[in-house]
């Protein structure tokens, strides 16, 4: 795949942790501001709970919207990265617990990660298919795309078959935010983790109530490791109404946490006033 920049609007209190930390949050699908989004369901299962997402655009051109929803009035930047920012892991022959997988793969996901028995991330390897990153589909009405997206069978006291299509969750927006033009990353979370419960002949009935119950996760967001050279090719806008001392700001970071990184002024500043 070859390179490209998409971009992110946010404040520079968020742009501190980024460089800082040199990770992009993931929220909660069921926190963000779309609230019809959020509610999403099926079959009783908030499923929206389980879905984490980092929301950007393609869209080189800087979006005025975007700039009043997501920087505020002022204090705002906007951050251009390629997109294959995240950080790779070779896994091999990955034990857990009792059991040892032969064998390797490349994931974004940490192998620590991967083996919490308190959640379990689907793992992501690639850029290619649209589970991971997509653009957003704007239709009338996410309901249908929705409520059917799982199915429980054979279902006999606490024991059931369980079919999760986990796309339509993080796909759809109503029209009405077609603005955005977002393209987002996604990672679906599920409460607990299978690789754990391979052994358990009950793990299908854990699995399947676990996600009739709405379980809780045991976090509300999730902090995605950058690959080490991320920086090297940030650029990062300020806001259209930037003062000068949160250009100060802006530069102070960068020197510190990416001193190759390219600081831009906003190609609105003299024509659009965000107050």
């Amino acid at each position: 795949m070859i390179d490209m920049k998409i971009y992110h609007y946010t404040n520079i209190e968020a742009l501190a942790l980024i460089l800082k930390n040199q990770t992009i949050r993931f929220n909660r699908l069921d926190k963000v501001d779309d609230i019809e989004e959020g509610n999403a369901e099926s079959w009783g299962v908030k499923f929206c709970k389980y879905v984490f997402v980092s929301c950007w655009t393609d869209k080189k051109e800087e979006n005025i919207p975007l700039w009043k929803m997501y920087s505020g009035n002022t204090g705002g930047i906007r951050i251009a990265l390629e997109q294959e920012m995240f950080k790779e892991y070779l896994i091999s022959d990955l034990k857990i617990e009792s059991l040892q997988s032969e064998g390797s793969m490349i994931s974004k996901i940490s192998p620590q990660d991967m083996i919490n028995p308190n959640f379990f991330i689907i793992p992501i390897q690639d850029y290619e298919n649209d589970l991971f990153y997509r653009h957003i589909k704007y239709v009338d009405d996410i309901f249908p795309f929705t409520k059917d997206a799982i199915q429980v069978n054979n279902i006999q006291g606490n024991r059931g078959d369980i079919i999760v299509d986990m796309k339509p969750f993080g796909y759809y927006k109503n029209n009405r935010w077609k603005f955005q033009d977002e393209v987002r990353f996604v990672l679906y979370v599920f409460p607990i983790n299978p690789l754990l419960e391979s052994s358990n002949p009950k793990m299908n009935s854990i699995v399947v109530q676990s996600l009739l119950n709405n379980k809780s996760l045991p976090f509300d967001y999730y902090d995605m490791k950058l690959k080490d050279d991320a920086f090297k090719n940030l650029e990062i806008t300020l806001s259209p109404s930037a003062t000068e001392s949160q250009e100060t700001i802006v530069r102070a970071l960068v020197d510190k946490y990416a001193p190759k990184a390219k600081i831009k002024e906003s190609s609105l500043g003299k024509v659009v006033r965000l107050k």
